[in-house]
């Protein structure tokens, strides 16, 4: 039974192209600056972009006061942001109720071919600077990672696992990242401009954002507390690298996330979305917010002023909202000018004056994934409704190890444990007797996936009468994508920039297996890819029964799937509901 307690967001920071706290981003964004300029480095890129960039004789000098030299320019940002946070908030990091959990996509993708490449080490590495004993915990999930790092809090939280957790997400600007995005033709030559009619492109960023969520009223020192009401995840099971054109994977997670509180439009004071100025995404935002009854709500995107910050945006923006309930604003997209989207939202250039209750903070990725996040002020909070435990049972699991295939205890393909991956998984390919061409443009990870995922699902009944929003997919693994992160290092090193190939990069996320799996086998319920030493089957199952009980879910799966180089392990289970 979760603990009926009220989720608090409080004592946060922000380090980004536009400062180093808080008081100084809301500063500069209330004036209407931007952090994105012209980058001219070619150690990032062969050729002068726009990026918003973090002060790095302002990072270096707080390194040296903290002494931080030993540690990474990735982990210097995270032990300053959550340094900041702690020294607000008074939280004991070190206590056995507080834990961690790290939002990234590339993390320390600067040291590639080192250990410290590693997520789970790199965030092992900062907890142990505060004295936590606590396994901390990352996620992975593209350019969700924020929003859905706010979500997993709340719910441990609400489980009972936790008082409270430290949250923070951070990506840098590196060339491993920017040739990527170049490589889609995604990067506009100028500063971003959300849901213009002239909009042409991303700005890509770095920052690094932390705020504490507790259900200890103790902690909380704002005179207008933020009360987290709800969230959720789903999946657009329609392109690993596109949205759905018609935005109904944003809409359900959107609607799931109000109705943990049984809220309607008019409930909801702003919303604040993704944004990120590409085309096909802010078409299919505007869709998703006429689907839920937004189409008249003030709306924003933050992106022209940090620029799109990957792992950080979901935390930086979110803590502006925080900002925007208790002043009243909300703030406006700078460089707007005229609505380019088919759907008519309610978008400003200007700083609006509204009246706060609360806001729904969305976020969309590559892999098809979706999050939405509700923030109330405490005065206008609902209570959560209450959630009973639910009964589950494991239908089915199958694992693959050794060139050996195993379904339900027996062996369904065995070949010579000396022969190559690539030749394995193209013999348990054509095992299958499956017309799906795709298969051959996936990476390994995702194929280990998909072979394991679909032995599994052949063996369920109750898959084949669920809808796709009652099926879930919850992985992890030890090496998120790094098995592919090394091929695209290796084209941009060895060829140059220009040759970074998008066939490639739109698989250096470890979540793209769960994208590859929601596409094949229509999965729209929740989807987390979670990044661990080890496989934390007990945290996965006991994570899905708590989605099971809050959300629509009837069947989950469930596992690990760990590729790297030759060595590689999956092992994926069904999780049922029974009642």
């Amino acid at each position: 039974m979760e603990h009926p307690v009220k989720i608090y967001a409080t004592a946060d920071n922000i380090i980004s192209s536009l400062g180093f706290t808080t008081l100084e981003n809301m500063e500069n964004i209330r004036q209407y600056h931007s952090g994105i300029y012209r980058i001219d480095d070619t150690s990032l890129f062969h050729e002068p972009f726009m990026g918003a960039r973090i002060d790095a004789a302002r990072l270096n000098q707080a390194a040296r006061e903290h002494q931080l030299q030993d540690y990474t320019r990735m982990e210097q940002l995270f032990i300053l942001s959550l340094g900041d946070v702690i020294r607000q908030s008074g939280i004991n990091p070190a206590a056995s109720d507080c834990g961690f959990i790290f939002s990234t996509t590339k993390g320390n993708i600067d040291h590639i071919g080192t250990e410290a490449a590693l997520l789970s080490l790199m965030a092992r590495r900062i907890t142990a600077y505060f004295g936590s004993s606590h396994e901390p915990i990352v996620i992975s999930n593209a350019c969700i990672s924020g929003v859905s790092a706010l979500v997993t809090a709340s719910r441990l939280i609400r489980q009972g696992r936790y008082k409270h957790i430290l949250v923070t997400g951070g990506d840098l600007l590196t060339r491993f990242v920017i040739t990527g995005f170049q490589s889609f033709k995604s990067v506009s030559p100028e500063r971003c401009r959300p849901y213009d009619s002239k909009r042409d492109g991303l700005s890509l960023g770095e920052a690094c954002g932390s705020v504490l969520i507790t259900s200890d009223s103790g902690l909380v020192k704002e005179s207008q507390p933020i009360v987290i009401e709800g969230g959720a995840v789903t999946n657009d099971a329609n392109h690993i690298s596109g949205p759905s054109r018609t935005g109904d994977g944003l809409y359900y997670a959107i609607r799931q996330a109000m109705d943990e509180t049984d809220l309607q439009p008019e409930d909801i004071s702003f919303i604040n979305t993704h944004g990120t100025a590409t085309v096909y995404n802010d078409e299919m935002e505007s869709k998703a917010v006429e689907w839920a009854g937004l189409e008249h709500t003030p709306l924003n995107s933050l992106k022209s002023y940090w620029g799109h910050t990957l792992g950080a945006s979901g935390i930086i923006e979110a803590i502006a909202c925080f900002e925007e309930l208790r002043s009243g604003e909300v703030f406006g997209i700078l460089g707007f000018e005229e609505l380019g989207v088919p759907k008519p939202v309610n978008i400003s250039a200007e700083h609006r004056h509204v009246s706060m209750q609360r806001c729904v903070k969305t976020a969309s990725g590559f892999g098809g994934c979706n999050g939405a996040i509700v923030f109330a002020l405490n005065t206008h909070a609902k209570p959560v409704k209450s959630v009973l435990p639910v009964s589950c049972h494991i239908t089915g699991e199958c694992s693959i190890v050794n060139n050996t295939i195993t379904v339900n205890s027996e062996i369904r393909l065995q070949t010579d444990p000396k022969e190559e991956f690539a030749t394995f998984i193209r013999t348990a390919y054509k095992q299958l007797a499956t017309d799906d061409r795709k298969f051959y443009k996936m990476d390994d990870l995702c194929k280990l996936g998909y072979i394991t995922a679909t032995h599994l699902l052949a063996t369920s009944e109750r898959y084949k009468t669920c809808s796709p929003l009652e099926i879930g997919l919850i992985l992890s693994n030890r090496s998120s994508s790094l098995d592919t992160d090394e091929k695209h290092q290796q084209i941009i090193d060895e060829m140059g920039d220009k040759e970074a190939s998008p066939a490639v990069f739109v698989y250096t996320l470890p979540n793209v297996v769960l994208g590859e799996l929601c596409i094949r086998y229509k999965i729209q319920g929740e989807n987390t890819f979670f990044i661990s030493p080890d496989y934390p089957a007990d945290f996965l199952t006991e994570y899905a029964r708590d989605v099971m009980a809050r959300h629509t879910l009837q069947l989950c799966i469930i596992g690990w799937c760990e590729l790297k180089g030759e060595q590689y392990k999956s092992h994926f289970y069904i999780l049922e509901k029974t009642n």
